[in-house]
């Protein structure tokens, strides 16, 4: 039996022969999201990650700068000791209202042994919301949220 990471790889050697820019968010999931922001304010937990979880690292696209469209998105997952990401546990939520986008990103995203790569996104112009979800095989978690403005 193959492993979810195994299935992965071979999808992304199939998407990522053709490349091509695809729409993350339609403009009306972005409006929807951005007029639920506004209409409720945000609330950030603020808590400590535990130490030997996961880690979520943003490589791209900048958090301080926005950026231009089609966007590329860069997602690095770290692990200490001798676990190992739990690919299946991978979700990803858009906007306020964390519409689960996880199937789409997965068709589209390029796997690499320590994350997930999205050459060509296309996303509105405004503000953006992700929230990275994942755990590792001794079932530890961990969650990002990641703020971003397309120009």
């Amino acid at each position: 039996m193959k492993s979810s990471l195994s299935i992965w790889l071979a999808i992304a050697l199939t998407t990522s022969a053709s490349a091509q820019t695809f729409e993350l968010i339609s403009r009306s999931d972005y409006f929807e999201s951005e007029a639920q922001e506004n209409r409720y304010p945000s609330f950030s937990p603020k808590s400590t990650p535990d130490p030997t979880g996961p880690v979520i690292e943003v490589r791209s696209p900048s958090l301080m700068e926005s950026v231009k469209a089609p966007v590329f998105i860069d997602l690095r997952f770290r692990t200490s000791g001798t676990a190992q990401i739990n690919w299946d546990s991978l979700r990803i939520l858009y906007g306020w209202y964390r519409k689960d986008i996880t199937e789409e990103v997965k068709k589209r995203a390029k796997m690499i042994h320590d994350g997930i790569q999205i050459d060509s996104a296309n996303l509105p112009s405004g503000n953006h919301k992700l929230l990275i979800q994942v755990a590792n095989t001794e079932g530890k978690q961990a969650e990002r949220e990641v703020r971003f403005t397309v120009e």
